[in-house]
C-alpha cells in the first residue's frame, strides 16, 4: 500500500496515526498544480500533541483574544474615520498576547505545522523521546533525522478530537489542517528578507490567507463545514472570505475603480486608496492571484519593509479583523 501514496508521511509517534488516510483520490483531486508540486516534496510527519506542542514556535503562541477584540473594533466604529495618516492597525496591536490563550486555542491551531527548517538536532532527538514508541517505525525515525529541509506536521489526535466535536467526517478535517499548512509553505517566500509573520499585522494577514488556500479546496456542504471548522479558531485565521473579495490584479487600477470597490467594503476608503496609489510595487507576473500572490511578492521582494508598502498590509490586517469580527 506504502508505494500508492504520493506523499511521504512518517509515524514519529502519534497513536492516530492510521486514522489520517493519504491514500484517497479526492486529496489530491482537489489541488491545483502550485499544490501538488508541493505536496509531493515535503514531507509529512504524523506527531502526537506532545511532540506537536514542543515543535510549535513561540511566535505562533500569539492570539487576539476575540471579546476584548470585538470592543475595540466597536469602538473605532462608532468614532469614525482617523485622521489623514493615522495607522489603521495601531489601535489593535496592545490586543496581541503571549501564551495565556494558548491553552484554550491550541486544540484548533496547533492541530498542524509547517517550517521550513528542520529542527537541530537535540530538538529532533526530543521530540522523537516524547512520541509512542509502539507508533513509530524505524523508517520514520531514520527519515525524521535524515531531512533537512521544509516540512509538513500534522497532529492525527487533534485532527480526530475536531472532527467529533463538530460532527464531521475526519477526513475533511485532515483534508483543510493539510491544506492550510502547505498555504503557509506556498506563501514561504521570504528567502532573503525578514519575514513579517513575526508581526502581528503580518500574522493576520498570512493565517486568514493559509485558511483562504484551505477553503478554495472545497465546493458545496463541504466548504460550508469548512466554514464552521475556521469559526472555531482565533480571530486572525477568520478573513479568508474578506480576502477572497479583492481583485485579482492590483494596485494598477484607475481611481474610481478603487474608490467604488473601497466604498463597497470599507469604513475608511480614501486612506487605504491613497496607500494603494502610492505603493511603489505591482503583482503582475505572479503566479497567484489577488492578495495571496501580492503577499508572496511582497515577501519575496522585502517590499512590506517600505512604509507605503506596510501601512496597505497593516490596513489589510485591519480590514481581515474587521470584517471576520464584526
Amino acid at each position: 500500500m506504502k508505494e500508492n501514496i504520493p506523499v511521504a508521511v512518517h509515524n514519529l509517534g502519534s497513536p492516530e496515526g492510521g486514522s489520517l488516510d493519504f491514500t484517497r483520490e479526492e486529496l489530491y483531486e482537489r489541488m491545483d498544480a502550485p499544490l501538488v508540486d508541493l505536496a509531493v516534496r515535503l514531507p509529512v510527519f504524523l506527531v502526537s500533541e506532545a511532540q506537536m506542542d514542543h515543535l510549535y514556535p513561540p511566535e505562533r503562541r500569539r492570539f487576539f483574544p476575540e471579546r476584548p477584540l470585538r470592543e475595540r473594533l466597536r469602538a473605532l466604529r462608532e468614532r469614525g474615520p482617523g485622521e489623514e495618516g493615522e495607522d489603521p492597525f495601531a489601535p489593535l496591536e496592545d490586543l496581541d498576547r503571549g501564551e495565556d490563550l494558548w491553552g484554550r486555542v491550541k486544540e484548533v491551531v496547533a492541530v498542524g505545522l509547517y517550517l521550513r527548517e528542520a529542527p537541530e538536532r537535540p530538538v529532533k532527538e526530543r521530540v522523537l523521546h516524547l512520541g509512542e514508541e509502539g507508533a513509530r517505525t524505524g523508517e520514520a525515525e531514520e527519515a525524521y533525522l535524515g531531512h533537512a529541509g521544509p516540512a509538513v506536521y500534522l497532529c492525527p489526535e487533534r485532527v480526530v478530537a475536531w472532527a467529533d466535536r463538530e460532527g464531521v467526517p475526519v477526513p475533511l478535517v485532515q483534508d483543510t489542517v493539510y491544506y492550510h499548512e502547505l498555504g503557509h509553505a506556498l506563501m514561504d517566500t521570504a528567502d532573503f528578507f525578514p519575514d513579517p509573520y513575526r508581526e502581528s499585522w503580518g500574522r493576520v494577514v498570512e493565517e486568514s490567507l493559509a485558511n483562504l488556500v484551505a477553503f478554495r479546496r472545497f465546493r458545496g456542504r463541504e466548504a460550508a463545514r469548512v466554514a464552521r471548522l475556521i469559526r472555531d479558531q482565533p480571530p486572525e485565521y477568520r478573513g479568508y472570505a474578506a480576502a477572497a473579495a479583492f481583485p485579482e490584479t492590483f494596485p494598477l487600477f484607475p481611481r474610481e475603480v478603487w474608490e467604488e470597490w473601497w466604498w463597497r467594503y470599507r469604513r475608511f476608503p480614501w486612506r487605504l486608496r491613497r496607500v494603494l496609489e502610492e505603493a511603489p510595487w505591482t503583482v503582475y507576473g505572479s503566479s497567484s492571484p489577488g492578495l495571496l500572490g501580492s503577499w508572496r511578492e511582497s515577501k519575496r521582494r522585502g517590499l512590506w519593509r517600505d512604509p507605503h508598502v506596510r501601512l496597505f498590509w497593516r490596513a489589510v490586517a485591519r480590514m481581515l479583523l474587521e470584517e471576520a469580527n464584526a
